[in-house]
């Protein structure tokens, strides 16, 4: 396992300013850093992030588990407990649920 390389972490303010900066290319997303950090540390990565973005900063309205007409749709903030736990998707798609536990 490698030390971190440098990158610039930004706080995202919204949706808009994430979006656009990942449009610059070269920058990763976090909602909690976990899986990420060891990404960075194995250098599983084809390119390593210049910039690191934070949705934590962002409105808590990203953490929601919804069906909507035969769709499922999970937030970039839903935590995997609230995904492996949840009803819906432990009935309806059982790998998810175990692949999240």
């Amino acid at each position: 396992m490698k030390p971190l390389r440098p990158f610039t972490h930004i706080d995202a303010t919204s949706v808009d300013e994430v979006a656009t900066i990942l449009a610059g290319g070269n920058a990763e997303v976090s909602a909690g850093c976990t899986d990420l950090v060891g990404t960075l540390r194995f250098q599983i990565l084809r390119d390593y992030p210049a910039v690191i973005v934070n949705l934590k900063t962002i409105n808590p309205s990203l953490d929601y588990i919804k069906e909507e007409g035969g769709i499922l749709k999970i937030g970039a903030l839903t935590r995997l407990e609230d995904i492996a736990m949840n009803s819906s998707i432990r009935s309806g798609w059982t790998a998810l649920a175990e692949a999240a536990h």
